[in-house]
This record gives structure tokens, sequence and C-alpha cells, in this order.
């Protein structure tokens, strides 16, 4: 770290920032502000066991399977919605967003995807598309989160 050079960081972002005096300690504009986007994922392992427990094994990794690809399948139905400027369909697919990544336990997804909805009912231009950014780095890491919570032995 350069003198004059303060690090500011929370669990989701990462802000490295020259304080006053910048000019004269030769930061730059490229040298300002630099975030590093990383939010945790909550993912439920209780509910995969218990899915698991109460399906059956093969027929739980089969659900859970689909269900993420209805994920899949269900983020671009809300990226296109909104693109199109549809935000009444986009907050209806969001909400099936929730009810789908509670089935198998993706807490910090379902979180997410009901924060996108509140913004597409409310109208809310710029919150709708940072979080709608928000929900597609979470998606793809809950998604590897619960693909990896599979593949482990037991």
């Amino acid at each position: 770290m350069r003198g004059g050079e303060r690090v500011c960081s929370g669990p989701a972002v990462k802000l490295n920032m020259c304080v006053k005096g910048a000019h004269e300690m030769g930061c730059t504009m490229l040298d300002v502000v630099k975030l590093e986007m990383r939010e945790p994922v909550r993912v439920d392992p209780d509910r995969l066991v218990e899915l698991c427990v109460s399906l059956g094994e093969a027929t739980a990794e089969a659900m859970i399977t689909s269900t993420m690809e209805d994920l899949a399948n269900g983020i671009v139905e809300v990226e296109d919605a909104y693109l199109r400027g549809e935000v009444e369909l986009l907050a209806q697919k969001a909400n099936l967003l929730v009810e789908t990544a509670n089935k198998i336990g993706m807490t910090t997804f379902a979180r997410v995807a009901e924060d996108v909805a509140s913004c597409g009912r409310n109208r809310e231009g710029v919150p709708l598309a940072a979080t709608l950014f928000r929900l597609r780095r979470i998606a793809d890491r809950s998604l590897s989160a619960v693909w990896d919570m599979q593949d482990l032995p037991g």
C-alpha cells in the first residue's frame, strides 16, 4: 500500500482509494477506486439433507438438478423481461426464482431475487439494474456451491 492510500473493506466490497491530497501524492484517476465484488453465498445444507432423506438420494439429486436448471432458465427470463422493460413480468419471474431457490436451500439467491422483485414492483430503475447484476453474480456462485455440495461423499 502506498503512503496516503486507505483501504476500506466490508463483506461485499473492497474499496481502495486515495484520500484527500491525492493529486499532490501522485495518485491519478486510475489509482483512485478499485471495486472487487465478493459476496459470500449461503446454501442451507440441512435443506439438501432433508431432501435426500425424504425423497431418497437419487430422486433428490434429480430434483435438485432440475431445480437448478429452472433457476438458470428463470434468470434468463428475468433478464429478458428487464431488457424489454416489462417490469411487472420481471417481478413475477423474480418471485418464482425466490420460491424455486428456497426449495433447495439457496438462501442468498432467494434473498437477492426478492430484492430484484421488489425493485421491479417499485419501478426503481438504477437499483433494479444493480440488483439484477448482483443476482447474476450470486446465481453463478450459488449454483456452483450446490453442485459442489452434491459432489461431496456421504
